[in-house]
């Protein structure tokens, strides 16, 4: 059975390619540059191509039963996808699994969540099999901050108080093999979410202890960080951004009260401090 990944090179998508060759499973990545596969295991067939060249996506199909689909957040997310989903059709690939996002209240409104919901629905609607893991915000977007937190005392991302059960990277590429190496695949979404929920503070407060200095919440005002972070994104990821973290702080990113964990997820999750204190060993 040969399974091809689109993202496979990724922090999510490293991780999942390992799980499925563990578990037995033919590999082939779909890549712009395959000597990005130099950390894989050997095994990994490369299928090169650009996603923003269709025509280059159909011959990565050839014998491949299954596709595991993660995508990077970009202004042509949504081109992409459904340029992928339709190769996938045209080549009857029998199921997929697809790395989405946790949405609530408010998110209908971030570009790259509507994008994500305009691929679910084109795969929905074909007669694939098909899984969606919606993961929480990753732990790993903290190494983009290594200038605010170090040079400035700031732990800027404004993700408010209400909580944000953030996950590690590596626990949600174990997922996303789980879900499609399961004995007995299911179709549905699976939320997945990191061991407790964060809060601005709560992360400025576990940086300072690591780092032996005082590092502080940069506050949920989205304008003042918006021109805080203004030179660090382009004017579609601010903005995108801006209408995320304006949701965050209004309901959080967290688990309901009666929701259990993931089945998909392995049993200890990576707790953010040990994240953290491997990031900070780095800088």
């Amino acid at each position: 059975m040969v399974t091809l990944v689109f993202g496979g090179t990724g922090k999510v998508g490293s991780v999942a390619v390992k799980h499925l060759v563990d578990k037995g499973r033919t590999v082939r990545v779909f890549t712009h540059s395959p000597d990005k596969l130099s950390g894989l295991p050997s095994n990994v067939e490369a299928a090169q191509g650009d996603l923003d060249n269709p025509e280059t996506i159909p011959p990565a199909f050839e014998g491949v039963d299954e596709m595991i689909l993660i995508l990077a957040v970009n202004p042509n997310e949504q081109a992409r996808g459904l340029a992928v989903v339709d190769a996938a059709k045209a080549a009857g690939v029998k199921r997929m699994v697809f790395l989405s996002l946790v949405h609530g209240p408010g998110t209908e409104k971030v570009p790259f969540y509507q994008s994500k919901l305009a691929i679910e629905a084109a795969f929905k609607a074909s007669n694939m099999e098909w899984a969606v893991v919606r993961s929480s915000s990753f732990f790993q977007s903290d190494a983009g901050l290594k200038s605010d937190i170090l040079d400035r005392g700031v732990f800027s991302a404004p993700i408010g108080s209400v909580g944000v059960s953030r996950i590690d990277t590596r626990d949600v590429g174990y997922a996303v093999a789980e879900a499609m190496t399961k004995v007995s695949f299911e179709i549905g979404e699976f939320r997945v979410f990191g061991p407790g929920p964060l809060t601005g503070e709560s992360s400025a407060a576990i940086y300072t202890k690591l780092l032996g200095k005082p590092i502080q919440y940069g506050g949920d005002d989205l304008e003042k960080w918006a021109a805080f972070k203004g030179d660090a994104f382009p004017p579609w990821s601010l903005n995108a951004l801006s209408h995320m973290y304006r949701a965050v702080q209004k309901t959080g990113m967290k688990p309901e009260d009666d929701e259990q964990k993931s089945s998909l997820l392995p049993e200890k999750l990576t707790p953010f401090e040990t994240f953290a204190s491997e990031l900070v060993s780095t800088w």
